[in-house]
């Protein structure tokens, strides 16, 4: 049973059955440059999601790892020339050498070898944990924290966590960070995805009119 509208509810009808024309949204445009270059970035980008999810468990930086590494040394004995592993004891360079090795980064063996080689730089700002800390040019430390260094001090010695203290006969030469030590897995990949968008933004350009438009002047009404 249909229900009864009185006037109050009853909708307005069209007194002559008159054509209203349907209101037709623009189509969106893309230009075809913008669908060249969106073409090859989404399977790059899926590609990077998934190797990101795959490589999430991974450390995203090696010189935390390194220093990490370095701490559970802590109690080995020094040795002159020592690598490793704690039985066999290690010394100052040793230790630095060894730690960043087992993240897959090498420098060289001694600590003069260390200041005149291109694999680490200056550290300008905040040292960081797992930054070189030098003492003159004969010992080398792992910065820990504020005047907290990691060492195989001397002949005698463990590997231990020691603070120096500024104004003392015993402070700091140089601070130093191993180049690259604090990028992850996916710091390749990432360079790889930025050469591939370089070489496709000039493939694009190369195939694309640009030209200067200057604004012509307007004469006086």
């Amino acid at each position: 049973m249909r229900p009864h509208l009185n006037g109050k509810f009853a909708l307005p009808t069209r007194r002559h059955h008159e054509k209203v024309p349907a209101l037709s949204s623009p189509k969106p445009t893309t230009s075809p440059k913008l669908r060249l270059l969106a073409r090859p970035i989404v399977p790059l980008l899926a590609v990077f999601m998934v190797i990101g999810l795959v490589a999430a468990p991974a450390s995203a930086n090696r010189r935390q790892d390194a220093m990490a590494w370095a701490l559970r040394r802590i109690g080995c004995h020094y040795a002159y020339g020592g690598t490793g592993p704690c039985r066999y004891g290690y010394d100052c360079s040793g230790l630095v050498v060894t730690a960043y090795a087992h993240v897959g980064m090498h420098l060289p063996r001694t600590t003069y070898e260390m200041l005149h080689s291109p694999a680490i730089v200056p550290q300008t700002n905040h040292p960081h944990p797992g930054n070189l800390v030098f003492f003159g040019s004969g010992h080398v430390t792992l910065y820990y924290w504020r005047h907290v260094v990691l060492q195989a001090p001397e002949p005698g010695e463990n590997v231990q966590l020691t603070r120096w203290y500024p104004g003392s006969n015993w402070v700091p030469t140089g601070y130093y960070r191993v180049r690259d030590a604090g990028a992850g897995p996916m710091m390749g990949i990432s360079r790889w995805i930025h050469r591939m968008m370089t070489s496709l933004h000039l493939r694009i350009h190369q195939h694309t009119t640009l030209r200067d438009v200057y604004p012509q002047p307007h004469r006086p009404l």
